[in-house]
């Protein structure tokens, strides 16, 4: 009995703190890597594009690429470099998910840059850069990551 109370207290501790941390991320923009044959790749910001705003509604649709033109990947500048519950629908529809972020408390200004794709059949984010993650960021993003997995393989309605 006492087990299944700490398990439901702790349960509901962990989904206030998401939805907490949700309601604390901002994205700031998003865009559309594009490659072109014969044409160097291009990052286009898209102010139509909001990937928190889809993602929670429902299924990831990046929407039609310019003519002649392929989407590779979506980037969004966020407030945070740890992916939002939802972001793995990025993933599902078949984009890796380039999450910039600086850094609040950081002197030297650095943005963080992290890849949310599928590697090896499983799902991941890596940073790219210099920058890294903190312990404290890599804690969340496994939370993220074992909270995805179950969800990952389920069709968005």
């Amino acid at each position: 009995m006492r087990y299944g109370l700490y398990s439901a207290i702790l349960t509901c501790s962990f989904l206030s703190a998401q939805a907490l941390a949700a309601q604390e991320l901002k994205e700031i923009a998003c865009g559309r890597n594009l490659e072109k044959a014969g044409a160097p790749p291009q990052m286009v910001l898209d102010p139509s594009l909001h990937v928190l705003d889809q993602t929670r509604a429902g299924k990831f649709d990046p929407g039609a690429p310019p003519a002649g033109y392929a989407i590779k990947s979506i980037f969004c500048a966020r407030s945070d470099i740890v992916p939002a519950p939802t972001d793995y629908k990025v993933v599902q529809s078949g984009y890796p998910l380039m999450i910039f972020a600086r850094d609040k408390d950081d002197k030297a200004n650095r943005t963080r840059i992290a890849v949310l794709e599928m590697s090896g059949g499983q799902l991941r984010l890596r940073s790219v850069g210099q920058a890294g993650f903190t312990p404290d960021m890599i804690q969340r993003i496994q939370t993220f990551l074992d909270t995805s997995l179950p969800e990952f393989g389920k069709v968005s309605r």
